[in-house]
């Protein structure tokens, strides 16, 4: 084991006996020695992919790269993997033994693999005590996690990752939040980890029957994040902080998490090279990832496909980590319109207080008559006010919130429909599509919702 690789799992073998020691260990790396064992370790995973990835060794030939002169992921100039890329032919990228693989379908319908040693994996199920360190969490709290299972990443990591803690912990998988509900006070669970839809389902039986007691923590992760408007419900029931993380299939771990301040994701900087790929000028664009320590199927310059921006403050938590801003959406939940460039956090300042609705809606932009038309595509909770109200919420949120899109709508440049679904039915598998551009046909289809 050469000398970074040393340094860069120290913190996650000294936090096995000492969680604290993890944060304070990240506290005393200078930032230049932590870039600098960043470099080195890209510059190895350059030279592995060169000599024994096929996918990677023609790539950089005909990108023209001579690796020995590239110092960083931005030396590489145009070349970056794509998820398209990614999903043809996994296995060109190959630069060791697979001995795990963990796959999702993520949103666009099309299996995404990543290959790994049970050597990596367990090395990322040991990065799980910066959160453990971050999170407050003592060897009292009882934890349970309804992760998903199958080829997913979420349950497996949990699993492999508890042990670590050295807590009295529970991975259950997928149950019915109803059964979870009746074994709560015999466990005495206090910390909850599981995906957003099925937190938000949770605390809905749980508001039905009445709470048992009050939770330390829940953890989030997966389903395309959370709204505002979920997240206080949630919290206000529990009394109790909701962490989301930052994690997906390609990542094969977690790539950012929330502090308890719950103000953008720390990211995990000893592992991944992060850039925002086309800023705008707000300083959204699509994430871009580079592992450098992923020695079996390394990803290099990965379009994630996600938008965010960084954070440039530092937070006052005092984790040494860059953050990430919340994600905007997808490079597929993003168009240009009449309304001007529209993605799922406009729909979110439209929709977020309007009562009524549930967590799941998209909203399908298509054309109609030659005219632009936005139609949304709504839940709505037992005793919401009736549709025609809720119409009527929805235009003076637009009305308030977005002068541009009000105009065009009162000057008859764009349409607006509205089409309520019953509860339950437009999310069909981990993740909703928040908004679609279905222009290309003239009949929308409200069935294009999953991921």
């Amino acid at each position: 084991m050469g000398i970074n690789r040393i340094i860069a799992e120290l913190p996650f073998r000294l936090g096995a006996s000492r969680p604290q020691a993890v944060l304070k260990y990240l506290r005393m790396i200078p930032p230049g020695i932590l870039a600098g064992i960043r470099r080195s370790t890209f510059k190895r995973t350059l030279r592995l992919a060169a000599s024994r990835s096929s996918f990677y060794r023609k790539k950089f030939s005909e990108h023209g790269i001579d690796i020995d002169r590239v110092r960083s992921p931005e030396d590489l100039g145009s070349f970056y993997l794509t998820s398209e890329e990614l999903r043809k032919a996994p296995e060109t990228l190959l630069c060791g033994k697979p001995e795990v693989t963990i796959e999702s379908s993520g949103t666009t319908g099309h299996a995404a693999r990543i290959f790994m040693s049970q050597r990596e994996l367990d090395y990322n199920a040991r990065q799980g005590l910066l959160l453990k360190a971050a999170y407050n969490i003592s060897d009292e709290d009882r934890i349970l996690s309804t992760f998903d299972y199958g080829f997913c990443l979420d349950g497996l990591l949990v699993q492999r990752s508890l042990p670590y803690w050295k807590v009295f912990g529970m991975c259950v998988g997928r149950v019915d939040p109803v059964e979870i509900y009746r074994r709560l006070p015999s466990y005495g669970f206090n910390v909850i980890m599981s995906g957003t839809p099925w937190l938000a389902r949770f605390t809905e039986v749980a508001e039905a029957e009445g709470r048992p007691y009050p939770l330390k923590l829940l953890i989030g992760g997966g389903g395309g994040g959370i709204t505002a408007r979920t997240r206080a419900w949630i919290e206000g029931f529990w009394e109790a902080p909701l962490c989301m993380t930052y994690a997906s299939t390609e990542t094969a771990t977690v790539l950012g998490f929330e502090c308890l301040r719950r103000d953008g994701y720390h990211l995990n900087e000893v592992d991944f090279f992060v850039e925002i790929l086309d800023p705008d000028p707000e300083g959204y664009g699509e994430v871009v990832i580079t592992t450098v320590n992923r020695e079996v199927m390394p990803l290099i310059r990965y379009r994630t496909r996600d938008i965010a921006r960084f954070i440039p403050e530092g937070c006052p938590c005092g984790i040494p980590l860059r953050r990430l801003s919340p994600l905007r959406g997808r490079m597929d939940e993003i168009a240009a319109s009449v309304w001007g460039n529209v993605h799922p956090d406009f729909f979110e300042r439209i929709l977020g207080s309007i009562p009524g609705l549930v967590e799941d809606w998209q909203v399908a932009l298509y054309e109609k008559n030659g005219k632009q038309t936005f139609q949304f595509r709504l839940e709505l909770e037992n005793g919401a006010p009736g549709e025609e109200e809720i119409r009527n919420h929805v235009l003076a949120a637009i009305e308030s919130n977005h002068n541009l899109a009000w105009n065009a709508y009162k000057q008859k440049l764009a349409d607006i429909e509205f089409v309520f679904h019953a509860r339950g039915t437009l999310r069909k598998g981990r993740k909703i599509l928040r908004f679609v551009d279905e222009r290309e046909s003239t009949n929308p289809d409200p069935k294009k919702v999953e991921g």
